[in-house]
């Protein structure tokens, strides 16, 4: 009997902003991620951001930002994700950390804090599973997702304003924030019509749904696709069990 739920045939509890916008910027990817489960190591930039964050989160609780521990947070956490200690930007990194501190600390201002890392699901009518992600900090009526970059944006990109619409669709009533923070500056953008980012992931959803539908055969839909691994997205990691998957399904 065939079972009309693709995404359990394929072992996908739930789609993600993350998840989608992956489908979107690049299909091979998203089969290698969440069909065949490769995971890619965290970069010393997620770990940057990761641990910043917390601080912050923290600063809510204790009223003061502590910039003491977070070189050695840093390093225990880039550890913990098997980053290459060796690489250099590991050390840049660490340097950096108190700069991009005292950007977000002095800058970061808003008041009473109500969620941090608040785990949200929406579900779409007729998907048989929901989107899930997690909202940086949530306040009474603004969510803020805050990023540290090394280099100032002049605008969002396309795949934050569907994350950022995936928010607005958890609290429709509210305002929503992009906090972007580099070591010397920060940069506040205000989301306000977010609906075509809001149609464009429910129709991913979708398009993700009808692609699985066309074989319960993972190695089948691998054999639909195929990686271009002169792209820099595809890590060294990545690109080594990514190439054994095509090997087997073409």
């Amino acid at each position: 009997m065939k079972n009309n739920n693709p995404f359990e045939v394929h072992n996908i509890n739930y789609l993600s902003p993350s998840s989608i916008n992956t489908y979107i910027s690049d299909m091979p990817m998203w089969v290698a991620r969440y069909l065949f489960n490769v995971k890619s190591s965290s970069g010393a930039g997620a770990v940057r951001g990761i641990v910043q964050e917390a601080a912050l989160a923290d600063k809510y609780k204790t009223g003061k930002f502590d910039f003491d521990s977070l070189q050695m947070k840093f390093m225990t956490m880039c550890t913990e994700s098997k980053v290459d200690l060796g690489d250099v930007k590991v050390e840049k990194e660490r340097n950096l950390l108190p700069s991009f501190g005292k950007i977000i600390d002095t800058n970061f201002k808003y008041k009473n804090l109500e969620d941090y890392q608040e785990r949200v699901e929406v579900q779409f009518d007729d998907m048989p599973i929901p989107v899930m992600g997690y909202i940086d900090f949530r306040f009474k009526d603004k969510i803020v997702d805050l990023k540290t970059t090394t280099r100032m944006p002049s605008r969002p990109t396309e795949a934050q304003k569907r994350q950022m619409a995936f928010y607005s669709m958890a609290y429709p009533k509210n305002s929503i924030d992009l906090f972007f923070a580099t070591h010397k500056d920060y940069k506040v953008f205000t989301l306000d019509d977010l609906s075509v980012y809001k149609k464009q992931l429910k129709n991913v959803a979708f398009s993700v749904q009808k692609f699985l539908s066309i074989s319960n055969d993972k190695h089948e839909l691998a054999s639909l696709v195929y990686p271009n691994f002169d792209s820099w997205t595809w890590s060294a990691k990545l690109k080594k069990e990514a190439k054994k998957i095509w090997r087997e399904s073409i």
